[in-house]
């Protein structure tokens, strides 16, 4: 299965499951496509609270944080995972990559404006 996000800025979120494993890859409006190690549709309302209960200590390294941060983080994300139709609420791809042996980046997509899906 292949779902495609179409995001406001022209960017386009591809998530694919295949065997039980996903796989997500990002392709920017200039068509060139960047490998992810994991990709979330989520509302934007719910990321921002999550972004709310972390102390804002760790939040100051949210876009370069080593170690085991980013991961629960991008966890914690995953549980808020958007379940819902298009359209309802403003729906975002929150995204996890990999900087450099054990750095990590997070970053979040336009809004989702719509889905395509590919069996």
């Amino acid at each position: 299965m292949e779902r495609k996000y179409f995001t406001a800025k022209g960017g386009t979120y591809i998530q694919k499951i295949e065997d039980d494993r996903e796989l997500w890859i990002k392709q920017d409006e200039n068509g060139q496509f960047h490998p992810l190690l994991g990709g979330i549709h989520i509302s934007r309302k719910k990321l921002k609270e999550l972004i709310r209960e972390y102390p804002s200590s760790l939040l100051d390294k949210t876009y370069c944080f080593d170690a085991d941060v980013e991961r629960e983080f991008f966890e914690d994300a995953k549980r808020e995972q958007f379940t819902g139709s298009i359209g309802s609420e403003p729906t975002v791809i929150f995204f996890l990559i990999k900087r450099e042996p054990d750095k990590y980046g997070i970053g979040c997509s336009s809004l989702v404006e719509r889905i395509k899906e590919v069996d």
